[in-house]
């Protein structure tokens, strides 16, 4: 019983941490006063309206569910289709970026570090197979130096 307080008070300060996160943004904040300057204009025709589109939506809702219980499996072949072709332009956008990289950088480099008793790096070494980062990084060690 003593929790429940304690509950509520958690879900209020999450609740107005949402709150305030979404209306930071201005274009949020527009349209937040221009849906309650409608509903202030005609309350009555706005709360049909959102009704309307409560039902659309639970009409879409009950749709989908019955699609997904008639056939699951092929629920899930055109739902991953669906969104296998959302994401192509997407995925063909960061495979385009890849270039953009310069070869020297494209690789990965492994870093070695120790620390020493306080908690500060003492030995710190980039381990890599590239001389170019060797030669202007006193700290590279090139990775065929170590075998």
């Amino acid at each position: 019983m003593n929790n429940k307080p304690s509950l509520l008070r958690t879900a209020l300060v999450l609740g107005g941490t949402a709150v305030a996160a979404i209306l930071s943004k201005k274009e949020n904040r527009d349209l937040l006063m221009n849906e309650l300057n409608k509903a202030k204009q005609d309350p009555n025709a706005y709360k049909a309206n959102l009704t309307e589109k409560a039902n659309n939506l639970t009409q879409v809702a009950k749709e989908e569910v019955s699609k997904a219980k008639e056939d699951p499996n092929a629920y899930k072949a055109d739902l991953t289709d669906k969104v296998k072709e959302k994401a192509a332009p997407v995925i063909d956008k960061v495979k385009g970026n890849e270039g953009d990289f310069p070869k020297n950088q494209a690789n990965t480099q492994e870093q070695v570090t120790t620390f020493d008793d306080e908690g500060g790096a003492s030995n710190i070494h980039i381990v890599t197979d590239h001389n170019n980062v060797t030669d202007n990084n006193p700290t590279a060690v090139n990775k065929n130096d170590l075998k």
